[in-house]
């Protein structure tokens, strides 16, 4: 026998026995209880909140209270934003920015030199 067949039959006999004693009722008691099914349901619909009552905007603010906590939590545990580039970095994207050749960019070591060194120089090449 299974542990469940002695509950199984307690319910049943308490169902047949709510089912006999609810078919046997007088015609006054069934005419009391009809009244106070109509008197609850009356009550029920009359309390029925609206639209502007305050207990649901209590919930719509408490739900809102929630999202923003759940969206400030999830900013502050992002990780921060990479710093801005180093001078390095901007000097690069200036050139790949820039208009100019790329020719002038790739013997810019020799310009740099040049610039140094070329300082007895006149303009038409011939040292002065």
């Amino acid at each position: 026998m299974n542990a469940k067949d002695p509950e199984k039959l307690l319910l049943e006999k308490t169902k047949d026995l709510l089912n006999l004693g609810a078919e046997s009722l007088g015609p006054q008691t069934e005419r009391r209880l009809e009244d106070i099914r109509v008197r609850a349901l009356s009550t029920a619909e009359e309390k029925r909140p609206g639209f502007f009552s305050p207990r649901r905007w209590v919930m719509v603010g408490s739900f809102a209270a929630a999202a923003m906590a759940v969206v400030a939590v999830f900013f502050w545990m992002s990780p921060s934003p990479e710093p801005l580039p180093t001078t390095g970095q901007v000097e690069d994207l200036e050139i790949i920015t820039s208009q100019e050749r790329i020719d002038f960019y790739q013997n810019l070591d020799f310009y740099q030199w040049l610039e140094t060194t070329g300082k007895g120089l006149r303009t038409n090449g011939k040292a002065s």
